[in-house]
């Protein structure tokens, strides 16, 4: 099955991620083995990690990109994006273009901080669909108040999308939050599949396990339009 990483952390010396463009480069292989052909490099946009210089952003893409096509593969892809911190300067920010949305679409990739009320969340994709971006809430499997209710349907229903990590789905170190992401699957509720990616070793990509228990378990279509068909859409910028 081949696939598009939809969030991870490549881009070197930016984030809590890749260090060195060595390590970049050991990251992609990693995934690369795993069937990925191309990633969004979602660097953190936030008060810890602002990463305000986009056209740095943007240079150590398109060099990292140069360097994978030399190691790995001479059509693989790196796209640019970020993974924002919802702040309410945010919707201000993308109209100034001074944050990276999903390889220049309308398509946004936020994440909050876990504790964050849920009014709050809905409050924020209300904001962003009405600036006519289109909200994908990042690694949504790490809001555990999501689990209450139809609070995932109500924000689907609103415009929001879903990116999940392929970690949890594998099960390796989760037993409710697993039972959980595979729920949200065979219901159809994730859009987006990601390693969420930070270094070769205890933020590696993994995605086998989860794999496996996909092509177990999940209608292969929908395999296909999570691992990558979806991707290639909105990276594209059309409506999914």
């Amino acid at each position: 099955m081949k696939r598009i990483d939809f969030h991870c952390h490549v881009l070197p010396g930016v984030d809590d991620g890749a260090t060195e463009e060595k390590e970049s480069l050991r990251m992609l292989k990693l995934a690369a083995k795993q069937g990925v052909y191309a990633v969004v490099a979602t660097s953190h946009y936030s008060r810890q990690f602002p990463n305000e210089n986009l056209e740095q952003l943007r240079r150590l893409r398109e060099e990292l990109q140069r360097k994978i096509r030399i190691e790995i593969k001479k059509d693989f892809i790196i796209y640019s994006g970020q993974e924002i911190f919802y702040t309410e300067d945010v919707v201000e920010k993308l109209k100034e273009k001074k944050i990276l949305t999903l390889n220049e679409s309308a398509y946004v990739l936020v994440e909050f901080f876990p504790s964050t009320p849920y009014s709050m969340i809905l409050d924020a994709v209300r904001k962003l669909t009405m600036a006519q971006y289109i909200p994908i809430l990042a690694h949504f499997e790490r809001y555990t108040f999501l689990r209450e209710g139809n609070h995932i349907g109500d924000l689907i229903q609103m415009g929001a999308l879903m990116q999940m990590n392929y970690r949890p789905i594998g099960g390796k170190w989760y037993t409710e939050t697993t039972r959980w992401c595979r729920k949200m699957l065979k219901e159809g509720n994730v859009h987006f599949l990601g390693t969420d990616m930070h270094n070769t070793g205890t933020r590696k990509p993994e995605i086998m396990e989860a794999s496996r228990w996909m092509e177990k378990h999940l209608d292969r279509e929908y395999i296909k339009d999570i691992s990558y068909r979806n991707a290639e859409k909105i990276l594209m910028n059309q409506i999914l």
